[in-house]
């Protein structure tokens, strides 16, 4: 008879074989034209997370948002949040961090399988309420990008609780673990991206690296690096804690 106590670490075998899998297959056609399209909900995935980390250390810090958008304004910003109040050393720097914590939180998830159809409900009853709140009650504020940002957000949502209370355990496990590869990976790749723009950009382009250098001197570029090091390693121990030397064969 079949040990239970095998069947999670199983599981854990074959998710750790996936993740890097996704890890691999993401990097090498992350530019193909054909996957970028076919990738667009997960780029409003990752945006919604980013922009939302803006926004809620905004509010905890005593702040009110004003707008938030999820769609690219033509300029170079994937979204934006508008933030009144705050402190705002804290919440500039909260979307990439955001991002990496919570890729890092799905990834170390993922080895819950059960709580798989649970986690991407709560993921997308979580969209809907910022959707709703932060969203479409600033829709007039924010134009064309937030009738746009407001309907991608609905359409997350749906998606999101659809398939967490249609789908399978196993697949909704793999959704799961899929969002977090992407997030966790646009957690760093973006910021390389960012160090790179920040050190040969244009000198009138503006992001929340040069929001900080304005604020504290440092440089765009050394912001941006700092971030990608904290992502990188927050991502790093979350996968040794979760499938690495700690956890038994």
């Amino acid at each position: 008879m079949q040990s239970t106590t095998q069947l999670p670490i199983r599981k854990n075998k074959v998710n750790l074989w996936a993740f890097w899998t996704l890890v691999v297959l993401s990097l090498t056609f992350a530019n193909a034209p054909v996957v970028g399209w076919i990738l667009a909900p997960i780029t409003q995935f990752t945006t919604m997370v980013h922009e939302l980390g803006h926004a809620i250390v905004c509010i905890l810090t005593g702040g009110a948002v004003s707008g938030l958008t999820i769609v690219s304004d033509g300029q170079g910003h994937g979204g934006l949040t508008n933030c009144l109040g705050g402190n705002a050393f804290l919440y500039t720097q909260s979307g990439y961090l955001g991002t990496a914590v919570f890729g890092s939180f799905l990834i170390f998830l993922c080895q819950f399988h059960r709580l798989a159809k649970a986690t991407l409900c709560v993921l997308g009853v979580s969209f809907a309420l910022a959707t709703l709140a932060l969203v479409g009650a600033n829709v007039l504020h924010t134009g064309w990008q937030g009738f746009c940002s407001f309907g991608w957000g609905l359409a997350m949502s749906a998606f999101l609780i659809w398939a967490g209370l249609k789908w399978s355990q196993g697949a909704a496990n793999m959704l799961v673990l899929f969002l977090a590869v992407q997030t966790a990976l646009n957690s760093v790749t973006s910021l390389m991206d960012l160090a790179q723009f920040s050190m040969y950009g244009s000198a009138g382009s503006w992001s929340d690296a040069t929001t900080m250098q304005h604020m504290t001197g440092v440089p765009a570029a050394a912001w941006a690096i700092f971030w990608a090091l904290c992502s990188v390693a927050l991502v790093g121990l979350t996968m040794w804690r979760t499938y690495g030397f700690g956890k038994k064969s």
